[in-house]
């Protein structure tokens, strides 16, 4: 009769209880490939989050470098000053005392 007509007898229960059966492992499996493509939408979000930690933190190591050696540009600068104004101030001393003994 085909699959519209009447459904009598143990065989047909047993059609019913397989076509069930199949129903269930559709269901199952149409459940599981949500859950993947959710996952790798997940692990996708992940993989940029990553990208831009990786990016954030060489451009941080850029900049700490960058910015070390203009401190140490700065601390030699500030040892020259001082290194300057220290033989400044000697020469004010030591000069005037100098002439005083060659005149």
């Amino acid at each position: 009769r085909g699959p519209s007509g009447p459904r009598f007898g143990p065989k047909n229960d047993k059609i019913r209880h397989v076509q069930n059966q199949v129903d269930e492992v559709i269901d199952v499996m149409q459940e599981n490939i949500t859950k993947v493509i959710e996952r790798g939408e997940r692990l996708d979000d992940l993989q940029d989050k990553s990208e831009s930690l990786s990016d954030n933190a060489t451009a941080f190591s850029n900049r700490s470098k960058q910015l070390r050696r203009q401190m140490w540009w700065r601390g030699c600068k500030m040892k020259a000053i001082v290194a300057l104004v220290a033989v400044a101030v000697l020469l004010v001393i030591i000069v005037p005392i100098i002439l005083k003994y060659h005149t």
